[in-house]
């Protein structure tokens, strides 16, 4: 029995010093434009961000989505977004599509907010290689501090990504906590700060994203 253990506690350390993991700090900049009619939201943006820590340009993106509210408390949507992704050690960059479709619960009580949303989503890649599906599922909970008209809105999230094509796993996880802030009636910043964990894979990675948008309600 003795033996058979020290077998497996040796395969397991031989496992984890074999895989090598990767830290980095990023930096997720955006700016966005929404504009309802009745039940129906538009909302165009774009998005900066910086990778290897904060010193190297990771991707431009633009992006295109719309929302519909089903009922009080559901609603479905989808996004299109176009990137630029840069790879610094090849000196050059690739340019993606990526278009997702999915449906959101939300109950409120109190000051809190839950909601849980659920999306499919693919993306262009290389051409040898897959394009990759996503079953993307976002947990959040918010809660609303009203200061005159200036609302604060603090939150924490879990979100994880199941890939459907050439894995079938999870293999990345994102733990987010931040707040938005209100502005006025029509703007609004969000700061936040992210944990992502990529697994199921040769090179563990750990990601440390810090994030700041601006959005604007046109009402």
């Amino acid at each position: 029995m003795s033996k058979y253990f020290l077998f497996l506690l040796l395969l397991v350390l031989s496992t984890i010093a074999s895989a090598q993991i990767t830290e980095d700090a990023r930096l997720w900049t955006g700016i966005s434009i929404s504009k309802e009619f009745n039940d129906l939201e538009f909302t165009l943006g774009t998005e900066y961000r910086l990778d290897e820590n904060f010193s190297h340009t990771d991707k431009v993106l633009g992006e295109i989505g719309a929302e519909y509210k089903l009922s009080k408390r559901f609603s479905a949507g989808a996004n299109y977004r176009y990137a630029r992704d840069n790879d610094y050690e090849e000196y050059s960059y690739e340019l993606s599509h990526r278009f997702d479709i999915g449906v959101e619960y939300d109950i409120k009580f109190w000051e809190f907010k839950f909601k849980n949303r659920v999306k499919y989503q693919i993306q262009t890649a290389p051409i040898e290689e897959n394009n990759p599906t996503y079953i993307r599922n976002k947990t959040t909970l918010e809660y609303k501090i009203e200061n005159k008209k200036k609302d604060i809105k603090p939150f924490i999230s879990y979100e994880f990504h199941y890939q459907l094509n050439d894995q079938m796993t999870i293999n990345r996880s994102r733990f987010s906590a931040g707040s938005k802030f209100d502005l006025n009636k029509r703007n609004s910043i969000k700061l936040f700060y992210i944990y992502e964990y990529k697994f199921n894979r040769k090179n563990l990675q750990v990601g440390h994203i810090y994030g700041v948008s601006y959005s604007i309600d046109l009402k």
